[in-house]
């Protein structure tokens, strides 16, 4: 007996070590870590709740496919960009359209709302981004909560190809990015399409970063790819017109340069964007929670929504990250907390908004309310995600008959952000 007391021990060791390492919720810029460790936990053991349970099927799904999809590149458009490079990103602006008065529709022409076609075919690379950034979100999550290596292996193939990869890789520039023929190249507008690398891809490079077949020089050559991309979007002259936008644009661009730096760890910068904020909040919100320049739009409801979006992003990361606080930043007009106030009762689809609009996804404000209360360990939304997740206990989130926007939110809802009533 005395000779097994020390193997006895070494294995006890072994143990609480694993345990902790799995314990550990992972440092993430944008997803809940602690969710996320939650939620896992609760899968493994069986004990999440049926919504939880179709939410992780219907990821599973999407993770799958991806796995059978060939790596996208920046060099597989159609199109040639104006630099003569396929490696520098192309895309087209959405609501412009040929102009039916000149023979030759140029220069495009601005219909609000409507989004053009020929902006969402692989002949640019708009589309392929987005498509891209979700597979390898939709992968990194996939392997954090099944553990599945296939899908780490995919994910990081993925980045490879996309970042890395001398014959495929992007150049880190938005420099044609929502280009209008016959009228621009590129827009500052266009680095709006950049925001999935900070909301997407930095937080599966943190979930994936430990995964098997992820090296060291992998991690060097991505690290200097967002260096570069980053020092674009803060010294470029389009960028910095996209710095200056006083609408939804600005608000984005600030969550993306923030999401970069923080995985590039400088919180400087990240303070830097804080500071950009609160110039944003003060300029964009009224006393009663209204935001003008959004509901000036044809989609007024879901241009007030998408600004919320970025800000409580920001205002999450800088509280992660001690840069501030921007939930109660006010000065004469309103609050980031007040816009909330006002949206709120909007994701109830019964009751009538008095705006203008094209569309209406109501269910989308549930998680930016949840993630709200969850950072400031409030009740103050509960109303409302109560009443949503009450409205949808009987949705099949794997098979509901709902534009892809609602199914994302339920998965949000049930996998990602856990209703605190359902813990």
């Amino acid at each position: 007996m005395p000779r097994l007391k020390v193997p006895l021990i070494w294995l006890l060791a072994g143990w609480l070590v694993s345990a902790t390492c799995e314990a550990q919720a992972v440092s993430l810029a944008f997803l809940p870590g602690e969710e996320l460790q939650q939620t896992r936990s609760a899968l493994k053991n069986h004990q999440a709740a049926p919504q939880t349970e179709q939410a992780w099927q219907q990821l599973k799904q999407a993770a799958d496919r991806a796995l059978n999809q060939p790596n996208p590149s920046v060099t597989q458009k159609g199109m040639l960009p104006p630099s003569g490079s396929r490696h520098d990103y192309l895309s087209l602006s959405a609501y412009w359209w040929p102009d039916p008065d000149k023979p030759n529709g140029l220069p495009w022409v601005r219909r609000d709302g409507e989004v053009n076609p020929a902006s969402k075919n692989d002949q640019s690379d708009g589309v392929r981004l987005a498509r891209f950034t979700a597979d390898v979100q939709v992968l990194a999550l996939a392997w954090y909560f099944s553990g599945d290596t296939r899908y780490a292996a995919k994910a990081q193939s993925m980045i490879r190809s996309w970042f890395i990869d001398p014959a495929t890789r992007m150049n880190p520039n938005l420099n044609f990015a929502q280009g209008v023929p016959g009228k621009a190249q590129g827009r500052h507008t266009g680095v709006l399409d950049g925001r999935y690398f900070a909301t997407r891809v930095v937080d599966a490079l943190q979930i994936l970063l430990d995964s098997p077949g992820w090296h060291q020089q992998d991690q060097a050559a991505i690290h200097a790819w967002f260096s570069d991309y980053l020092d674009w979007l803060l010294h470029s002259k389009l960028a910095q017109g996209e710095r200056d936008a006083p609408n939804n644009h600005g608000s984005w661009y600030a969550a993306q340069v923030a999401g970069i730096a923080w995985y590039l760890h400088q919180p400087q910068v990240i303070k830097q964007m804080v500071v950009l904020a609160q110039d944003k909040i003060a300029g964009q919100i009224r006393a009663d929670g209204t935001q003008p320049m959004e509901l000036a739009r044809t989609r007024s409801f879901h241009y007030s929504y998408f600004n919320l979006q970025a800000l409580t992003s920001l205002a999450q990361l800088a509280q992660r990250s001690g840069a501030g606080d921007l939930w109660h930043y006010q000065q004469q007009s309103g609050s980031l907390l007040s816009a909330l106030d006002y949206m709120a009762p909007f994701s109830d689809d019964s009751k009538t908004w008095p705006w203008k609009n094209r569309d209406r996804v109501s269910l989308r404000l549930i998680p930016l309310l949840s993630l709200t209360d969850r950072n400031l360990n409030s009740d103050r939304y509960q109303r409302w995600i109560h009443r949503a997740i009450e409205t949808q206990s009987t949705a099949n989130i794997s098979t509901a008959e709902s534009r892809g926007a609602e199914r994302e939110a339920l998965r949000d809802i049930w996998l990602l952000a856990r209703p605190p009533a359902h813990l």
